[in-house]
């Protein structure tokens, strides 16, 4: 695969996340919205994919959506979803999310699921954001464990939501109110 030398992300891997920015689109959240791919490398194959939202025959109306307490308690992460869809095929493969940095729920999930390699946006620094403080912990486990994360830079967010201003405009800059 041909890497980019600026971002050291190549051709097939923009077209990934260009799928899961597309895939995103299927959530009904109103707030942030995530989408996910996972690919077997080996054969460059999509082993499957995932979009945040409320798990099979619960219903997804927007007051529960709106509410943001109940929605988190309620959601499915996009993550969760393509590596519970994929089950024993995840092992060795790369991890594709557009939307928000990877939570440390979902980063546990990866570890434990196989995933050897994370593409994603890196959490940013300095912010009062729960999902980038949930990213900085992911950035940690990804280390320890040995999988490789390449942080997608928000020139190439730009281009593959056009519309948005990267990474930053799909983070909740609010801190999640306490239970």
């Amino acid at each position: 695969m041909t890497q980019d030398q600026d971002t050291g992300l190549g051709r097939w891997d923009r077209r990934y996340l260009g799928l899961a920015a597309h895939i995103r689109e299927w959530s009904k959240d109103p707030r942030g919205r995530v989408g996910a791919v996972l690919v077997a490398p080996e054969l460059n194959r999509i082993v499957a994919t995932g979009f945040n939202g409320f798990p099979n025959r619960i219903e997804d109306d927007l007051d529960r959506l709106s509410d943001k307490p109940t929605k988190l308690d309620m959601m499915v992460h996009a993550e969760q979803s393509a590596l519970l869809f994929a089950g024993r095929e995840a092992r060795g493969c790369t991890l594709y999310v557009v939307g928000k940095p990877v939570c440390n729920h979902c980063a546990v999930l990866s570890i434990q699921s196989g995933i050897r390699r994370v593409v994603a946006a890196a959490p940013r620094n300095g912010t009062k954001s729960e999902w980038d403080r949930r990213g900085h912990i992911s950035a940690r486990l990804f280390v320890e464990a040995g999988l490789r994360f390449d942080a997608v830079p928000d020139e190439v967010l730009r281009q593959i939501m056009p519309g948005e201003a990267g990474a930053a405009a799909t983070l909740d800059p609010t801190p999640t109110p306490a239970r």
